[in-house]
């Protein structure tokens, strides 16, 4: 049986298995030592034998070098040269993980203590030792070690899923800010750079998931072998990737703009099809909240695509900060949140006339924010609403206020339906039943859908419809003649008004097209038996002109501007 012996240069074994390493001046008894813990564990583990603490640490530097893991090592204190527990000490400096033994018969309590505590023994066993004692106490050793390497594995794994993508593999955002959080404490200046994928949606619309990640990684890796030698290139979400410069900016940059100009003019390939990757570049350069400047510099040149940017990359200046919409909008969801649990979401009435009679006979209530005396517009607002999911909970607190205000008087009014309630199908008896809480009859009540709600992605929209006008109350399409507007919409709503848009209103008396439109929209809507209604009305002219196509009601800033509150006395604009 082959004894290690300091005398002998010492070769690493062929095979890797994790080793188990025992150390003792005396050969009789390391050779026993040996021969024990080998027909224990010799079939999972290689036990090595060293006669001295000098040949032992030369045995675990070559293990480690080959990245070969040592769990136990168990060793005598009395011995030549380096005593064990400095051996120990010397080996928990390289080895943190390997449980360590002392196996002694003469060591003293201060060298159990220093071992103890500067290098974390595990056991201290007495000579003569009992067989079964070392192989239970080598068996938890093991144990440990193995336990605290599967947890420091689970750990690295975490780690990774924390710190890369998990499909391209690139480190993700939580590792560029790692990195670029170190910089900043250090003090280094970088340029980064961010690459948005415009044709993300589109491609994984019509060609899948796993098309496009395909084409993704074509695309990364092309990135990666123009500009991997003077950056740092992280996937920090699924169409954006972040370019951290190596170099000057002096020198980065001529390399991005070369990367631009290849993917304007070459395409890709994948599954048979060429696709033309579509991007947004931007970039910022410093060391303090470079990645929010970069951001924000790829926000404004997603929001302007008529700039032609020099190179195609637009570069972060600090005007940017000034108008940065991230914030802006923070600030308006933070108001809007706060309008909607203190009740500051009011409605404001306009009036529509009816073109007969010149009497103001209904009106539309329109949401507003109403906040230290500012008044604030749906426009700057809603698409947050809508965007936040808080646009569900705006329509109950309007509605449930516009009620109060006409269960006191006679004026039939309108209150506008967003894509929220219509997916509701629960919507029109929760409406019937406030109608009847505030004993407001049915017909009183109309509800405008915008032109801009799709309805198509959604059958179930019309069953909302259809429930509002079976329980009585009136259909009106507003701001007909843009987006959505055809002829299929007008056969599927049925609607009772058409509420014609500005645009064509206020171009009446300048423009001819403007006028056959309208005129023409009229007419369709009385063919089916609808109302119309002309929004927009601002002048004197356009309400004659408003008369003269036959169009029953008029809605407009000529008529009445919004109001909190609706008038006590009738309005009437004409004799």
């Amino acid at each position: 049986m082959e004894v290690n012996s300091s005398d002998d240069k010492y070769l690493l074994p062929a095979e890797t298995k994790p080793v188990i390493l025992c150390v003792d001046d005396e050969l009789i008894l390391l050779r026993g030592l040996k021969e024990q813990l080998k027909l224990a564990f010799g079939q999972e583990y290689r036990v090595e034998a060293a006669d001295s603490a000098e040949l032992a640490l030369n045995i675990i530097e070559e293990y480690n070098r080959a990245g070969v893991p040592i769990p136990v090592v168990i060793s005598d204190q009395v011995m030549p040269g380096i005593r064990g527990d400095e051996f120990l000490i010397r080996t928990q400096k390289t080895n943190p993980d390997t449980r360590k033994i002392m196996l002694t018969g003469q060591a003293s309590a201060d060298s159990v203590g220093n071992a103890l505590n500067n290098a974390k023994l595990y056991r201290y066993l007495s000579k003569p030792w009992d067989s079964r004692d070392l192989i239970l106490t080598v068996q938890e050793a093991i144990r440990s070690f193995e336990a605290d390497r599967s947890l420091f594995e689970l750990n690295r794994k975490l780690e990774d899923a924390l710190l890369y993508n998990r499909d391209s593999g690139l480190p993700n955002l939580e590792y560029l800010r790692r990195v670029l959080e170190d910089r900043e404490l250090k003090g280094e200046e970088s340029v980064l750079a961010l690459v948005r994928i415009e044709s993300t949606s589109l491609t994984t619309k019509h060609f899948g998931v796993s098309l496009y990640k395909d084409l993704l990684r074509k695309f990364l890796d092309s990135m990666s072998s123009m500009l991997g030698k003077i950056a740092d290139i992280f996937h920090v979400y699924e169409d954006e990737v972040a370019i951290l410069s190596k170099v000057s900016e002096e020198r980065f940059l001529p390399h991005l703009i070369a990367f631009k100009i290849l993917l304007r003019s070459d395409y890709l390939t994948t599954e048979g099809i060429s696709f033309r990757i579509n991007t947004t570049i931007a970039t910022a350069n410093g060391c303090k909240d470079l990645y929010y400047k970069a951001r924000l510099a790829l926000v404004r040149a997603s929001q302007d695509k008529s700039q032609d940017f020099a190179g195609g990359i637009l570069e972060y200046s600090e005007k940017m900060d000034e108008q940065d919409l991230y914030q802006i909008n923070i600030n308006l969801g933070k108001r809007l949140n706060n309008a909607i649990h203190s009740g500051n979401i009011v409605p404001y009435f306009q009036g529509i006339v009816d073109n007969s009679t010149g009497k103001v006979e209904k009106f539309e209530c329109l949401a507003r924010i109403v906040e230290d005396g500012k008044v604030y517009a749906p426009a700057s607002f809603i698409y947050l609403a809508k965007s936040t999911g808080l646009l569900r909970m705006i329509t109950p607190i309007l509605f449930e206020k516009v009620l109060k205000t006409f269960s006191r008087s006679e004026y039939c009014f309108s209150v506008n339906l967003s894509e929220t309630e219509l997916e509701s199908g629960s919507f029109p008896k929760w409406v019937a039943s406030r109608l009847a809480h505030h004993k407001i009859h049915p017909a009183r009540v109309t509800f405008e859908i915008l032109e801009t709600t799709s309805l198509r992605e959604n059958p179930d929209h019309f069953k909302v419809i259809s429930g509002l006008k079976e329980i009585g109350c009136s259909i009106a399409i507003d701001d007909f003649g843009v987006e959505h507007s055809n002829f299929s919409r007008l056969l599927e709503i049925q609607p009772d008004f058409i509420k014609i848009d500005g645009k064509f209103i206020q171009s009446l008396g300048k423009n001819r097209t403007a006028f056959i439109l309208t005129s023409a929209i009229t007419e369709l809507a009385h063919r089916i038996g609808a109302k119309v209604v002309a929004e927009f009305v601002g002048t004197r002219e356009e309400f004659e002109a408003v008369r003269s196509l036959g169009i029953e009601f008029s809605q407009g800033y000529y008529i009445m501007e919004p109001k909190p509150e609706i008038p006590s006395s009738t309005i009437k604009i004409i004799d």
